[in-house]
């Protein structure tokens, strides 16, 4: 009798949840709670924010002071996906072919597993890595070189909504000689919203937080130094997401700071499928199936440095 070809299961919409809000949610700033996340955005989410007040003295009468604004913000989320496929003939090859049965089975539980598992976590990874440099020139070439292009990350959204004379454009690479001087130029250039604000953190690359630990050794002549002086600056916490490019500060709020997704939607797919029996292809397909997005509430909120040359 010839071996019979069981497909390892196929699931979308709410039956997907457990398996790509893993791969979604563990992205470090995510999992961290480092910035605003919404989970139920389909396309578009209307992020809604209040501007204005006015105090007077008190009279009898209510009389309207006409300042409180509401304005908002539309964080748009990218239809995304992962499409990686697995040849079964090379797993017969392999260790792997003492659990698979002849020449037409199908790829074994325990690798689908551990291609399941390592896939979400590259998607994992690629969510950090475009949640702060989608479509950003991180190293200030100007040819538009960025390494990621899923969506706009938050530097490349804080970017268009500054105008030149409000972000600060800095020249070179930052190094242990120089990061302690835009640090302050970041701190001194502080929105009036957010001026030492102790909810307002820094967030900067952990290759900069290194750079900031060697510049405050050198400076009080120590080796070493407290988690709690390097883990500050100027009173404000500092934050080293994993996505985080080099050469670029941020100083905010983290509500000021939105990614959008949408796991708790019917939208979102996830599938381990073997073909072997459905097209005759030899192979294992993982698919999964999901959106992200990022948006700045109020840009004119928030601090920016980066490199431009």
């Amino acid at each position: 009798m010839a071996n019979a070809t069981v497909g390892v299961g196929t699931y979308a919409g709410e039956a997907a949840r457990p398996y790509v809000a893993a791969a979604v949610l563990s992205a470090d700033t995510i999992a961290n709670g480092y910035i605003s996340v919404l989970e139920n955005v389909h396309s578009k989410a209307v992020l809604r924010k209040f501007s204005g007040a006015t105090i007077t003295a008190a009279t009898c009468e209510f009389t309207g002071q006409g300042s409180l604004t509401l304005g908002e913000a539309v964080l748009e989320a990218t239809a995304l996906q992962v499409n990686e496929q697995v040849c079964n003939k090379d797993l017969r090859a392999t260790w792997e072919g003492m659990q698979m049965r002849g020449q037409s089975s199908n790829a074994p539980a325990d690798f689908t597993s551990y291609v399941a598992q390592y896939v979400a976590a590259k998607v994992a990874e690629g969510i950090e890595l475009n949640l702060w440099q989608g479509n950003f020139d991180a190293n200030g070439s100007g040819t538009g070189g960025a390494a990621y292009t899923s969506f706009d990350g938050i530097c490349q959204k804080l970017k268009a909504g500054y105008n030149a004379g409000t972000m600060q454009q800095l020249a070179g690479a930052t190094s242990a000689s120089n990061i302690l001087d835009r640090l302050a130029g970041l701190t001194a250039e502080a929105p009036t919203a957010i001026a030492g604000d102790p909810n307002a953190k820094i967030f900067m690359s952990r290759g900069s937080a290194q750079l900031y630990y060697q510049a405050l050794a050198t400076t009080y002549n120590q080796s070493f130094l407290n988690d709690g002086l390097v883990a500050r600056y100027a009173g404000y916490d500092i934050i080293t997401p994993a996505g985080m490019p080099n050469d670029a500060f941020i100083l905010s709020r983290g509500e000021n700071l939105y990614f959008g997704t949408d796991l708790l939607t019917d939208h979102i797919q996830a599938a381990v499928l073997d073909l072997t029996g459905v097209t005759g292809d030899d192979v294992t397909r993982v698919i999964m199936k999901f959106s992200g997005g990022t948006q700045v509430v109020d840009a004119a909120s928030a601090g920016f440095a980066y490199r431009v040359s």
